[in-house]
């Protein structure tokens, strides 16, 4: 079995218990399911996979958010009682409470911050690294972290963790904040999802 979460950018995929990226999808010989975020990068998976399943078809989740991301949804519903952040492109921080989520946001990634900035002016171009947040910014490099990536963390911390932390960016933002890594969240509720709806049952919709 392989699972496949397509994003905005790669293909993520865990198979053998190996997670690994792919910029440009290939034909497997095992059952595949999926979800994505990206249609066209979904075309492109089918064409080559047309048996391959998609599993917003079949998860259940409790939340009153209007049209939620089923990346969010499979990274969230794991997860009893938490912040669940993602952290790629976009950055989502999302609320788990007894299993419901109750809302979330939407913010943009630490990338999509480092390009704004050389767009204003190339002598803004930010190098990614850790900071101390308790103090007042003494350099540019510094001063662009905290506007950014501090902005980033502060909102993630007016909530109530424990944190849960995944996507790219995720080991990096999780250690200002006491969080938890989980590299293979997503694939974990996209586990849960399968054994829910019992592996046998699937036909493709």
């Amino acid at each position: 079995m392989i699972l496949i979460d397509i994003g905005n950018t790669n293909y993520h995929i865990l198979e053998n218990e190996r997670i690994y990226d792919l910029k440009k999808i290939k034909k497997f010989n095992k059952k595949i399911f999926y979800i994505s975020v990206n249609e066209q990068k979904e075309k492109e998976l089918l064409k080559l996979n047309p048996s391959a399943i998609n599993l917003k078809n079949y998860v259940n989740f409790k939340t009153d958010y209007k049209n939620l991301g089923i990346d969010r949804i499979m990274a969230c519903k794991s997860i009893k009682n938490g912040v669940v952040v993602d952290a790629g492109s976009a950055v989502t921080i999302d609320i788990m409470q007894n299993g419901v989520h109750k809302g979330g946001i939407i913010m943009p990634g630490i990338f999509a911050f480092k390009e704004a900035f050389v767009k204003i002016s190339k002598v803004l171009d930010m190098e990614i690294k850790k900071f101390d947040l308790d103090k007042l910014p003494q350099n540019t490099n510094e001063a662009l972290l905290y506007g950014s990536v501090g902005a980033i963390l502060e909102i993630i911390k007016s909530f109530k963790g424990p944190y849960y932390f995944t996507g790219g960016d995720g080991e990096f933002l999780s250690s200002f904040v006491d969080g938890i890594y989980i590299k293979d969240l997503v694939f974990r509720g996209m586990e849960k999802t399968i054994k829910e709806n019992n592996d046998n049952s699937f036909t493709k919709r």
